[in-house]
């Protein structure tokens, strides 16, 4: 009886271990490139060429990064071109910047996360690191700030909670009523670079 007790217990052990959440293990080094999957900031939109915060990113850190911005992207959009983008390039970390044109066109929030919750999801089950970066301003209303939080939580993502924040009510760091312009994504890199470091540190890629 103790003897059957025991493998009860084991067997449910083994079962709990099993389908425990499991965050990412940013201490094994992967070889694959660093993905960016966004919209028109990622791309640099309003910026001298090689000048959008990837750009910048990439020559403050000294790291080539594969730009799939595209402007206009909503996260479906995103979402549709995951596999070719991102997931056939076995990359090692993704940044996913999205959210900014899914506000504009007023599509629900819910399903604005329920997308991003799929691009991540499917992201780490290549056991890939992901930094999810906020994007948020006045224009927006800033309402999206709780859920980017929300979802960097139960996903265990790095996260940029507002890279876009006050850059477009400042005239000087934006070049149109959306995009920022050189000095405005520098100001979104500084942003970000801080959280990168801490993730590439522990991928041993720094």
């Amino acid at each position: 009886m103790k003897r059957k007790t025991a493998l009860t217990v084991l067997l449910a052990l083994v079962v709990a271990w099993w389908f425990w959440p499991r965050r990412i293990d940013y201490l094994v080094p992967k070889s694959g490139p660093i993905v960016v999957l966004g919209d028109s900031l990622a791309f640099g939109y309003g910026a001298e060429s090689n000048h959008g915060y990837v750009g910048v990113l990439q020559k403050r850190l000294g790291i080539e990064m594969v730009n799939k911005g595209i402007s206009g992207d909503t996260t479906r959009q995103g979402l549709e071109r995951l596999q070719k983008d991102v997931l056939d390039l076995k990359p090692a970390l993704v940044i996913v910047e999205l959210g900014g044109n899914d506000f504009m066109q007023k599509v629900p929030v819910e399903e604005t996360f329920a997308n991003l919750d799929q691009i991540i999801s499917r992201v780490q089950a290549q056991q890939t690191p992901v930094l999810l970066v906020g994007v948020q301003s006045n224009l927006f209303g800033n309402k999206a700030a709780s859920h980017y939080r929300d979802l960097a939580n139960q996903r265990h993502t790095g996260l940029v909670a507002n890279a876009l924040g006050n850059i477009l009510t400042q005239p000087d760091l934006k070049s149109d009523a959306i995009h920022p312009n050189d000095k405005g994504y520098e100001v979104m890199a500084d942003r970000i670079e801080p959280e990168l470091r801490k993730m590439l540190h522990k991928m041993q890629r720094l």
